[in-house]
């Protein structure tokens, strides 16, 4: 099944998204964007691999 859609996404959820792609793509150190999202660095680098897991997919 293979279904297209939009998704809609708040101003800040679109801003962590790009932040998260950012480090998943080894442009933003985990460090910066725990300092940006307000959370701790092991967490954003598990929402980054988990990003790139879902990319290799």
């Amino acid at each position: 099944m293979n279904t297209t859609g939009t998704i809609t996404m708040s101003m800040r959820e679109l801003d962590r998204l790009r932040v998260i792609q950012a480090v998943a793509e080894r442009q933003l150190e985990p460090g910066r964007a725990a300092e940006r999202l307000g959370l701790c660095e092991r967490q954003i680098e598990r929402l980054a691999n988990l990003k790139s897991d879902a990319n290799a997919s």
